[in-house]
């Protein structure tokens, strides 16, 4: 196992920075000269700026992007090229408070968005002393959400403020979600009989798979796929083996990466390479027990993972294959060099602009997209 060992500080909870609405154009010009890393070189282009706290986008076309914001729980629609923005009306209800890390979170469209026009949003439901995550399909005529079907809502209420998860991934007609522990009630995620700290397996309409792992078995949630994460925000679907990738927050240290497979205990809170918030064991301080999965990768110091995913594109040849996500404590673009289910290698991208980065999607374009909670949506784009 490789860790990095570079000495940052830890920030606990998200940054939540409010901007103006208003639609704003991209420069013209980069924002930023030719920066060289280990395998590419590449300039910034900053496509649209004001928004607040950007969480996730979906591509719905070459011009066209939907972009989210967490707790205003707004949708925008986005032109890639102009920065003009749009926002999408008739959302659902969900929580949305400044005090709590809730809102909208992921977008996903279906696989077969082109003929059915689903789109897929995580969003916070529930109140203060009572709230979970939720997922629903919606279809969007213009600008306005023309239908809506709600295809789950955790029965797991907890008065949780923050580690909501909701991150959103297909895999042929399966959809992956991740859920968080709610912080404060880790005891959840080792719990098949609760929806907090897992990753769930549903149908693209909301059904349980027939072969989901703890179908049958006693008090257990039907949708579990895994169990044992703390807060998962961040989540690639494999282009190969279509299994779940995640990268899921730790406390002080111990954020981790893992292969989200049936069945199977990713320790959390019983062990993990983290301690207390200020220091001192969690639990009986150990990193390893039976029956319990060892992390693919973690981090020591924490980084705060964020929105990942896997480069196919033809932008960057040195890149294929490579898992990016964002870093929200450390501020920067995390890429990870990845053999079989192995991590070989990390380079850190960005680590001197000091942006939470949120997201890290890569477009139809092949460009690498990407969002800090400054309010910025900007790409990465080659520069020969």
């Amino acid at each position: 196992m490789r860790t990095p060992h570079r000495i940052a500080t830890m920030l606990i909870f998200g940054l939540v920075l409010t901007a103006s609405t208003t639609a704003q154009v991209r420069e013209e010009k980069p924002t930023d000269s030719v920066i060289v890393s280990e395998a590419a070189f590449f300039r910034i282009e900053t496509i649209a700026e004001g928004f607040t706290v950007p969480w996730g986008i979906a591509f719905l076309s070459d011009a066209e992007l939907l972009l989210g914001e967490r707790e205003p729980g707004r949708l925008w629609r986005v032109n890639i090229e102009t920065g003009d923005r749009t926002e999408i009306t008739g959302l659902p209800d969900m929580l949305r408070d400044d005090g709590i890390s809730s809102g909208l979170f992921d977008i996903h469209l279906h696989p077969g968005y082109a003929e059915n026009g689903w789109v897929y949003i995580a969003y916070g439901v529930g109140t203060e002393a009572a709230n979970g995550l939720a997922v629903a399909r919606i279809r969007i005529d213009g600008n306005a959400v023309s239908e809506t079907e709600t295809i789950f809502e955790s029965r797991t209420r907890i008065a949780g403020k923050w580690h909501f998860g909701g991150r959103l991934g297909f895999s042929g007609e399966h959809l992956f979600i991740t859920t968080g522990d709610g912080y404060d009630f880790s005891a959840h995620a080792q719990d098949a009989g609760s929806h907090a700290g897992k990753v769930l397996r549903i149908k693209d309409d909301g059904t349980i798979p027939e072969d989901n792992p703890f179908i049958g078995r006693e008090g257990a949630m039907p949708e579990v796929w895994s169990l044992g994460v703390r807060n998962p925000q961040g989540m690639a679907i494999h282009p190969e083996t279509g299994e779940p990738w995640i990268n899921e927050h730790g406390p002080q240290g111990g954020d981790e990466v893992n292969i989200a497979r049936a069945g199977l205990n990713y320790g959390w809170p019983v062990i993990t390479y983290g301690e207390e918030y200020g220091g001192g064991p969690i639990g009986e301080g150990i990193t390893h027990k039976e029956g319990m999965e060892q992390p693919r990768y973690y981090w020591v110091p924490s980084i705060a993972p964020s929105g990942a995913s896997f480069y196919q594109g033809d932008a960057f040849p040195k890149w294929q294959g490579n898992m990016f996500g964002g870093a929200l404590a450390l501020t920067h673009i995390n890429r990870l060099v990845v053999e079989g289910d192995r991590i070989l290698h990390e380079e850190r991208l960005l680590d001197d602009k000091g942006w939470r980065v949120r997201f890290v999607e890569p477009g139809p374009d092949g460009h690498l997209y990407f969002a800090v909670d400054d309010g910025m949506l900007m790409r990465l784009v080659p520069a020969n």
